[in-house]
């Protein structure tokens, strides 16, 4: 399978192939989850951190684990419940240049490019939706951060990334990851502020719907960019630094939100 081609906004993937393990290392006959993690290594990272107990809480038991080696540096695996996927992250493994800070060597850092869980057993609450979903979720984002933390390190990189498709995965990921652009961090925070009354799934909604209006009434539009985390202290200080945030502040300042029923 080709390279799938990723249209990033404010990160260049930069092609240090020969500094990366592909998905060609082995463990005897086997290949290796982003040239690092055996299937069996892969699903004890998931024991540690609690995800299959958690799983298994809700009603799921027996669990499979399923790896899908799309190119050298796109890797899937799936958790999967009597023939369906619960669980299915996709993720890659590269170098990356940070256009807002050029001096900055590219730095070798996971991308989160697809996550979804599925509450296949919840019955009866579709009302509960949030958009793209055609299922609940496993709620369980609070294990999957920290299995994707452990996985940064693991792999040898200095953070990870993703770009959040709709606003209810950036409130997600905002437990521990920023808005690489202050003015995007300015603006979702700015929709917190002044919407959290509403909720995260009519927030979600009423920005797929047009329906939430900025000071001018003009109509707001979702538009996921990078979002970013470092593991490695140094990285994260110069990225978000004091300037970082008296950036973002100014943009809040700036900004005013109201939903429209």
């Amino acid at each position: 399978m080709s390279e799938k081609r990723f249209d990033f906004h404010d990160l260049e993937e930069i092609d240090f192939s020969e500094e990366l393990p592909a998905a060609t290392h082995f463990s005897g006959d086997k290949k290796l989850f982003l040239g690092t993690l055996s299937e069996e290594e892969l699903w004890r990272s998931l024991e540690k951190v609690q995800i299959i107990a958690e799983l298994k809480d809700r009603g799921y038991h027996p669990i499979k684990l399923e790896l899908e080696f799309l190119t050298d540096r796109d890797h899937r695996f799936y958790l999967v419940f009597k023939g369906e996927k619960i669980m299915h992250m996709r993720l890659r493994l590269s170098f990356f240049r940070l256009h807002r800070h050029p001096l900055m060597p590219a730095t070798k850092m996971l991308f989160i490019d697809w996550l979804q869980t599925r509450h296949i057993l919840a019955k009866g609450r579709e009302r509960f939706l949030f958009p793209g979903q055609d299922v609940p979720g496993l709620g369980i984002f609070n294990r999957i951060d920290h299995f994707l933390r452990n996985l940064v390190v693991e792999t040898h990189a200095y953070g990870g990334f993703n770009i959040p498709e709709y606003f209810h995965d950036a409130l997600l990921f905002h437990r521990a990851f920023r808005f690489y652009d202050p003015a995007r961090e300015a603006f979702f925070r700015a929709l917190l502020r002044d919407l959290r009354v509403h909720g995260a799934r009519e927030i979600s909604r009423a920005l797929s719907d047009g329906r939430i209006r900025a000071r001018t009434g003009a109509p707001m539009e979702w538009h996921g960019t990078e979002m970013l985390i470092f593991t490695h202290k140094p990285y994260a200080d110069v990225v978000f630094d004091k300037r970082y945030y008296r950036e973002v502040e100014k943009g809040m300042a700036e900004l005013k939100f109201t939903l429209m029923k």
